[in-house]
Formats: C-alpha cells, structure tokens, sequence
C-alpha cells in the first residue's frame, strides 16, 4: 500500500504526538518499500523509516572482486549534491582500465540511491561515510534522516524505541531512517562480516560544516 506523504519538519513532528487528536500515540513502523513512491511515505506521521531488499549485483560484485585493499578503507566527504558524482569518480578509482565500466555502474548506483535522499531532505550539502565504523548497539541516529547502503559484509538490524521486535537487511539493502531530530526515531546497529566489507551511509549536512 502506498501512504500519501505529509511533508513535516522535525518540529512539528514533536507537535503530533497523537492521531486525529486523539490520546492515543501514533504507532510508527518501517515499511518495505515496493515501488519509488513509497520513500516518500517517510514524512508520513506512522512512518519512520522505509526499508528496500535487492538482489546483488553482478557487475558491482565482480568489481568489488577486483578491487585492492585499499578501496575498503574508511574515508568520509561533505560536497554539495552537484560535486557528488565528481567526488565518488574520485575516490572509487581503480587504475584497471578493464575496471572502469564496472565502476562507473557502481557510482551510477550509489548516486542513483543518493537522489532519493536529497528528494526528501531538500539540504544543499551532505555527509558521506564510507566503510566507516558503525554503532554495534542499538541506537538513534542524531541525524535527521539517515541513508545506508549496504553492497558487502555489512548487516543492519533495527527496531522501534526500546521495542523488542527487530528486524534486519543484508546486502544489497537500502533503508531510510528518521533520527532523533524527530520524535520516536529508528533504532539500528550494523555488523561487519569479513574485512572487505563495502557500504556507506549519507546524511544531510550542515552549510556551516568543514569540508
């Protein structure tokens, strides 16, 4: 089912505490997204955060395959949204002219996956995190919204605030969570599996920030 977005900001988020005006407090979930609408269901009030499970890819795969150890190193960048598919040229080089299709199909990818974000956080720079370290507890994110992509060795669980029902994806997974700038945020931990584990997260970032 496909939800009608409401556009919201973390303020008023904290404002609607309740459904209809009622007292009961809004259930939130995270929904498995089914189609390219559904991301947008993440400023819906029951929604906070939206979850895509896909099938490796076999060009990224073999690229991976092929690529030194070096290329898993941990590595985080702030560019604007126009500098972003120049920043990843960049730093997801291989020298291996027989690479550089491979390459550019996984670029292609991550930048395709990126957009979706940008379409909902609407910031003009963001924060790239590749291969970094990630919470191995449950916790919230203090981002607003935060997107991860995962292609290798990397699992995500994650569950409602303090709830006991958890779930899980495993590459390739994309998720979308509310942080704790708006109320009730998803709660989501990683577990690395193998030393050349390759995924990233994104998130809005401040104008202010360093590069």
């Amino acid at each position: 089912m496909t939800l009608r977005p409401t556009v919201v900001s973390p303020l008023t988020m904290q404002n609607r505490r309740t459904a209809g005006g009622g007292r009961q407090p809004i259930k939130r979930m995270v929904i498995d997204c089914k189609n390219d609408t559904q991301w947008n269901a993440i400023h819906a009030p029951e929604v906070n955060g939206v979850v895509l499970r896909r099938r490796p890819i076999r060009a990224i795969e073999t690229f991976l395959d092929q690529a030194g150890d070096d290329f898993f190193n941990p590595q985080e960048f702030i560019c604007a949204q126009s500098r972003m598919r120049n920043e990843f040229n960049k730093r997801l080089f291989q020298s291996s002219e027989e690479e550089e299709l491979r390459r550019k199909f996984l670029v292609n990818d991550i930048a395709n996956w990126v957009r979706i974000l940008m379409g909902q956080a609407h910031s003009r720079d963001y924060l790239f995190k590749l291969c970094t370290e990630l919470p191995t507890d449950f916790q919230s994110d203090p981002a607003g919204l935060k997107m991860i992509i995962t292609y290798r060795g990397q699992n995500i669980s994650f569950r409602q605030p303090k709830d006991t029902d958890e779930k899980s994806f495993a590459p390739y997974g994309v998720a979308l969570f509310r942080g704790s700038a708006y109320e009730a945020p998803v709660e989501w931990h990683g577990r690395t599996e193998g030393d050349r584990a390759f995924y990233l997260t994104v998130e809005p970032a401040s104008r202010r920030m360093r590069r």
